[in-house]
């Protein structure tokens, strides 16, 4: 897996989705890397989780904060869980990819 966690961090990968304050057809990323980690190991892999997540966050405005209202808005928890998932498909196929030798 040490293999993994150097190929993974020449690619890296990027979180896609559709902001909440864009445009249905506008679909933005953000990369994030996997310097510096080592996938093989859980504290590797949670650090991992916290960039996407943030990267997520960022993205989609999560944390943006709305006049009138402290709950966040149903569409940017929306891009927030689809550029989560879009991200883990990411690794998931990375490391499968990886484990084929390729």
């Amino acid at each position: 897996m040490k293999t993994f966690a150097l190929a993974a961090a020449a690619f890296g990968l990027a979180v896609t989705a559709t902001p909440a304050f864009a445009g249905s057809q506008d679909k933005q990323s953000l990369d994030v890397s996997f310097a510096g980690l080592d996938l093989s190991t859980a504290e590797g892999q949670k650090a991992l989780e916290k960039r996407i997540e943030t990267a997520a966050r960022k993205l989609c405005g999560v944390d943006a904060v709305r006049t009138g209202t402290r709950m966040k808005s149903q569409s940017s928890v929306t891009c927030y869980k689809e550029a989560v998932a879009s991200a883990k498909r990411q690794v998931a196929a990375a490391v499968a990819d990886q484990q084929r030798g390729g």
